[in-house]
């Protein structure tokens, strides 16, 4: 049997897509991932992945450009709509097969940004995106992000990263999602101090707070790795460090324990690391979250008064367990 993935973007969303490629494989399905460049680098030379289809988004801004895309993508017992935007329900409309659509709980999320006690039930994507597979009648259970790094790319940058390293990731999407620079570089050394070496990870534009870490006594890798590099970098240090952002989920994927930092946005939403996974810090403010994704915050930001020490130690809690 031929299965189509779609998840279009971002690139956090596409890694925790492929929380869903184990059940498929253990069936013995041949599985396809349709997403947006650049994120089909993350799924590039994964072993559950048959097929990468990557499209710009530009040929998908209006009716006929989809329709006539839809065209290309045949031969597919079904498909499973990981996204359900407008651009995947008119995709949805031509497709000659079957296609199961998660339940994004979008207007939840909403939601909890008025109604702050409803925060008080978390979510959990992977989860979400497993009930689309049960409504195929496929049993998932456990769900969890998995990508196998490069091992050319792992061997490559070992001689680059200490066996104490711990990668930290100041950047965000959002300026408002960033944990404040200075605090970080008080988490700089605290690692330091405790014989850690920090290692700053990160996309373009967020090469100056990688220069500033670097100051700090961090080994500065922000904005010079591709998304696999980026990967495989991490697979090599002994835990994260990283605001509510694609790195968690590339730690998480790999297997690395992880301290996800969440501000204006919160872990009710359904992207913290489980348990086994991490642990997510807020300090969980009567006024939180404030904003769906991140765009914004207040002005005084007191959810971002989190002590460095507390978010280190809480790292340190993960290594010993």
């Amino acid at each position: 049997m031929k299965v189509l993935v779609i998840r279009l973007s971002s690139l956090g969303d596409v890694i925790l897509s492929t929380s869903v490629l184990p059940p498929l494989k253990e069936r013995g399905y041949s599985v396809d991932f349709l997403t947006f460049k650049p994120f089909g680098e993350v799924l590039r030379g994964q072993p559950l992945v048959d097929r990468v289809i990557e499209v710009d988004r530009r040929e998908l801004r209006s009716f006929s450009q989809i329709r006539e895309f839809s065209k290309t993508l045949k031969n597919y017992d079904l498909a499973f709509d990981l996204h359900d935007v407008l651009r995947t329900k008119i995709l949805r409309r031509f497709l000659p097969f079957k296609t199961y659509v998660y339940e994004k709980k979008s207007l939840l999320r909403r939601l909890m940004v008025v109604f702050k006690p409803l925060k008080a039930k978390w979510l959990y994507v992977p989860e979400l995106y497993g009930k689309a597979l049960e409504k195929a009648g496929i049993e998932v259970s456990n769900l969890r992000p998995i990508l196998y790094p490069d091992s050319g790319l792992r061997e490559r940058l070992s001689s680059s990263v200490p066996p104490n390293s711990i990668a930290v990731s100041p950047g965000a999407r959002w300026k408002a999602k960033r944990y404040p620079l200075d605090r970080f570089k008080e988490v700089v050394k605290l690692l330091r101090e405790n014989g850690f070496q920090p290692v700053v990870v990160g996309g373009k534009g967020e090469e100056e707070l990688g220069v500033e870490l670097e100051r700090e006594g961090a080994l500065n890798f922000c904005g010079k790795l591709s998304i696999r590099e980026s990967i495989a970098l991490i697979s090599l240090t002994r835990g994260v460090i990283s605001n509510d952002s694609a790195v968690v989920h590339m730690a998480r994927a790999v297997r690395v324990p992880v301290v996800s930092i969440f501000g204006p946005t919160h872990p009710a939403f359904g992207f913290a690391p489980l348990k086994d996974e991490g642990v997510p810090v807020t300090l969980n403010l009567p006024c939180s979250p404030c904003s769906l994704h991140g765009r914004r915050g207040c002005g005084e930001m007191e959810c971002f008064k989190i002590p460095p020490k507390e978010i280190v130690e809480k790292l340190f809690s993960l290594l010993e367990s």
